[in-house]
């Protein structure tokens, strides 16, 4: 049987540890893109060849009334400064062009 008070300081340690883990580190979801070739894509014109090559894969794919979509995202969080995130969401027509896209970030490029 253990002793309670080895459970306790098992427990302080783990929480120490899970707190300089937390507190020195941080949390990343996605991949970074650049996102300058944003300001290229045209409605009707750019291609999925195009984003592909621009982008690269995109981190999910899916469907939006029955069309195509793509999203590229990169969010990280870090216990000291604020939440850094940017998002591409892109919808394709049945021709592979774009049908409509939105582009959201809080990072200074």
């Amino acid at each position: 049987m253990i002793k309670r008070w080895r459970v306790a300081a098992l427990a302080g340690l783990f929480g120490l540890t899970g707190f300089l883990i937390l507190g020195s580190g941080c949390f990343t979801v996605g991949r970074n893109f650049v996102a300058t070739p944003v300001k290229q894509i045209e409605k009707g014109v750019t291609t999925k060849d195009d984003v592909r090559k621009a982008f690269g894969e995109p981190f999910r794919t899916g469907l939006d009334d029955g069309y195509e979509s793509w999203s590229y995202v990169y969010n990280q969080w870090t216990a000291m400064t604020q939440t850094r995130s940017k998002d591409l969401y892109i919808v394709f027509n049945k021709d592979e062009t774009v049908r409509t896209y939105t582009y959201n970030s809080n990072i200074g490029e």
